[in-house]
């Protein structure tokens, strides 16, 4: 993946299926794929013009999407932009049927420094 042009897998619906997590990496799967049945799943939609809509469980676990933005930080790195911050992930890998991310937290504050 360049900085300039993500692949064109990225742009879709995906949802998170937790249930293939595996080593601090979050799996997701396109929104129309067949998935177990689940208590209300996350997911997020990135379109082309840099905006994205995440999306999270709401009453009766219907989705609930919030706008926000996305950009290639880095030649693996998205950093998404929303309500409910900022992010980044680190892409392990795109594929037309999964997405793979790692997140990549701050570093933590040294109990000394709280």
């Amino acid at each position: 993946m360049s900085v300039m042009s993500p692949p064109p897998e990225l742009f879709q619906r995906w949802v998170h299926v937790h249930e293939e997590d595996e080593a601090g990496v979050r799996v997701y799967r396109p929104a129309d794929a067949p998935l177990p049945p689940a208590r209300g799943r996350d997911g997020i939609e990135f379109h082309p013009d840099g905006s994205l809509c995440q999306y999270s469980p709401g009453p009766a676990d219907a989705p609930i999407g919030r706008d926000g933005a996305w950009r290639v930080a880095a030649e693996d790195t998205l950093e998404i932009t929303s309500s409910r911050g900022e992010d980044q992930f680190q892409i392990v890998s795109i594929e037309p049927d999964e997405l793979r991310l790692r997140p990549r937290h701050p570093d933590p504050v040294p109990s000394s420094r709280r």
